[in-house]
């Protein structure tokens, strides 16, 4: 069986530029393509009713109990949908000696806002993606 995170795909483009008279701007980009993890399909469900509590007073039309999932066979056979995303950033450095610099970075993450699947909730059927379009801002002080 494919491990839990088996990637059988995996492309990572990066670029960055300097500009300015003195490079203190860069600018940078990296797009990520992978395929899909795997994960063990669901085939169907089982409810475990507590008739042990009181039998009588259950209602089997429209109770709902503790569902348990019953998992396929072949462990790892499904594979999530290809991932993919854009990550952008700017960076300004200030030179203050030979050996101390700051650098101020403005970075997004997930550019476009793609909807890369992270699971699917095997109860609810609700969909779980990762992470949304993300700014950042971050100071780095070199000394």
């Amino acid at each position: 069986y494919f491990t839990n995170f088996d990637r059988r795909h995996n492309v990572n483009l990066l670029g960055s530029y300097l500009l300015g008279a003195d490079k203190q701007w860069e600018l940078g980009l990296r797009w990520n393509l992978g395929s899909g993890f795997p994960f063990t399909q669901t085939q169907g469900f089982y409810e475990q009713a507590p008739v042990e509590d009181n039998p009588v007073l259950i209602d089997f039309l429209t109770g709902n109990y503790n569902l348990t999932p019953l998992l396929s066979s072949e462990r790892n056979g499904g594979r999530l949908s290809y991932f993919h995303r854009l990550d952008a950033s700017i960076k300004r450095s200030w030179n203050f000696s030979k050996y101390s610099r700051l650098e101020a970075t403005l970075s997004v993450t997930n550019a476009y806002d793609r909807r890369n699947v992270f699971y699917v909730d095997r109860i609810t059927n609700n969909r779980v993606d990762q992470l949304p379009i993300l700014p950042s801002l971050g100071l780095t002080f070199h000394w």
